[in-house]
């Protein structure tokens, strides 16, 4: 009965029974259990497990049974389990790599991206500055040991930010990727080319066999970027400032040969800009002043150290005083009274003119009203404005407000402004033009007749006055006639008033008296003068209310 009970056991091969003389009492074969394959049964993973036990009956010992189990479809089974694993495992380590190496792959895309970004200008898709610097570090190493020449060049693009303030900046950006694509038209095969700052560009010649070659390819660039463009439909012509420096001729470390190239570059700009300036030892010194006076220049202007001076403007036939030019000064405490043809330079380029300006004209009309409470009289108060100034958004703020906190009376604040500047941008001047008139305050073109602009622009301009400039001036009366007789009628035409400035000679002031001019300044009638010798002048003259 034991032994049939086997029968329900799923594993259970064989189980036989033995006396206690160890003779076979009774045996039990399960046929169904043979699931170990034939191949596998002499391994010794897949033999047979027996199992002995004792046989008792209250304690007393009867024999013994032998169990024997076939687990060979248990153990098949785990082999095919642990095959399964190893397959899944295979997979999983087959699929980890895969996974890595397209990890990988995206890593390596990533950084070479990120490399990318380190290195090009996002605008022009040229080299960045890290990325020309180092190129020019390698170029410096290379040919110092071969003994060969690099030169370097600095393109600034003058008058970029009226594109860029007036157009907006897409139209900016447009411009700089078409300067970009002409330099790379110009520029020889082997040199390199990269934008290292808003509007400024390197390009590294290398090898240079002869110096003089560096100017030709500079010459190049500026006449083939003078070249009139389309920029978000506005013709745009622009011109570049190039500084050229030669390694190792005119530098021997990278740090010189670039501070070489932007003093270069700095007397290109002071020449007139559009034109290309090689690198001499003498720019050394007159970059180093430059620097040191706008160092001065910013600290002397923070304690006030700066002054105005006024030069009276008479009228031609009562010769009265009628107004006075405002004109800044710079009492130096070492160097004495700086002119303000080397200072004002200094200002533009630093971007001091702004805060410079802005003094002025509050200075000047609080002078204006001070001058007025003092001797009952108004004058008329010219201030120079800077192109800085014309492209600031808050300039037209600011004199507004300088209007309400001086008192002064606006028909009686002339702003000046220079032919050259005007043409820069004419859109953007006749919008500021007309934004200063609605303020009530008047308008003069300064040095009239020395720029390029058609005379045919006056009648767009709302301007109140012209002024003559002195080099006609002086040319009166032997010559400079119809230059200054053309000027005063033609402004007479469009109902404005001429101011000659520079007059130095009786002779002068008789022509110009005769030929119309209405009012004249310069040294036969009175130099520049400080507040208080203006005013003492005012009271001796008793000038009439213009």
């Amino acid at each position: 009965e034991m032994l049939r009970s086997f029968r329900h056991s799923p594993f259970l091969a064989a189980a036989t029974v033995y006396d206690r003389r160890d003779v076979e009492f009774a045996a039990y074969r399960n046929g169904a259990v043979d699931a170990t394959p034939a191949l596998l049964r002499d391994l010794p993973l897949f033999a047979p497990l027996s199992v002995t036990r004792p046989v008792r009956y209250h304690g007393m010992a009867l024999g013994r049974v032998v169990l024997t189990a076939d687990t060979g479809g248990i153990r098949g089974g785990l082999l095919r389990y642990g095959a399964l694993l190893g397959l899944a495992s295979l997979g999983a380590l087959v699929t980890t790599s895969l996974l890595t190496h397209r990890s990988k792959a995206r890593m390596r895309r990533a950084e070479a991206q990120l490399k990318h970004l380190a290195y090009t200008d996002t605008v022009t898709d040229l080299p960045n500055r890290r990325c020309t610097y180092e190129a020019l570090e390698l170029e410096i190493a290379t040919y110092a040991r071969a003994g060969g020449r690099i030169g370097l060049l600095l393109v600034d693009l003058d008058n970029f930010k009226v594109v860029n303030d007036t157009a907006g900046h897409a139209a900016g950006d447009r411009l700089l990727q078409q300067v970009a694509s002409r330099l790379h038209a110009t520029a020889r095969p082997s040199d390199h080319i990269g934008r290292i700052g808003g509007d400024e560009f390197a390009v590294i010649v290398a090898p240079l066999d002869d110096p003089a070659e560096l100017e030709r390819v500079g010459q190049r660039i500026v006449a083939r970027l003078r070249q009139p463009l389309q920029v978000e439909g506005m013709e745009v012509m622009p011109t570049a400032s190039i500084g050229a420096c030669v390694f190792p001729d005119d530098a021997r470390t990278m740090s010189e040969l670039l501070s070489n190239a932007d003093a270069a570059l700095y007397r290109a700009k002071a020449n007139g800009r559009d034109n290309v300036v090689l690198f001499e030892r003498e720019m050394i010194l007159a970059t180093q002043r430059r620097a040191r006076l706008e160092r001065d220049l910013r600290r002397h202007l923070e304690a006030g150290l700066l002054e105005l001076c006024y030069q009276p403007q008479y009228a031609c036939g009562s010769r009265s005083m009628v107004g006075v030019e405002a004109l800044l000064r710079w009492p130096h405490p070492e160097q004495g009274y700086i002119s303000p043809a080397e200072f004002i330079p200094v200002a533009e380029e630093s971007g001091l003119i702004v805060e410079i300006g802005k003094w002025v004209l509050e200075r000047a009309c609080l002078d204006a009203v001070a001058l007025y409470r003092q001797t009952g009289t108004w004058l008329s108060m010219a201030v120079n404005v800077s192109a800085r100034q014309l492209r600031d958004k808050d300039f037209i703020g600011i004199v507004e407000r300088t209007l309400l906190a001086t008192g002064m009376l606006p028909e009686r604040l002339e702003l000046e402004l220079t032919e050259s500047m005007l043409m820069e941008d004419m859109d953007g001047a006749i919008d500021f033009m007309h934004k200063v008139r609605a303020l009530g305050v008047r308008l003069s073109i300064d040095d009239f007749g020395t720029g390029y602009s058609s005379l045919a622009y006056l009648q767009t301009f709302p301007i109140n006055h012209l002024k003559i400039d002195r080099s006609f001036v002086r040319l009166l009366p032997t010559s400079g006639t119809t230059i200054a007789g053309a000027v005063i009628a033609l402004a007479h035409g469009f109902n404005l008033t001429v101011v000659a400035e520079g007059v130095e000679e009786p002779e002068q002031f008789d022509w110009l008296r005769q030929a119309g001019c209405d009012y004249v300044q310069g040294y036969l009638f009175a130099r520049p003068l400080p507040l208080a010798a203006l005013r003492a002048r005012m009271l001796d003259e008793r000038t009439p209310v213009a």
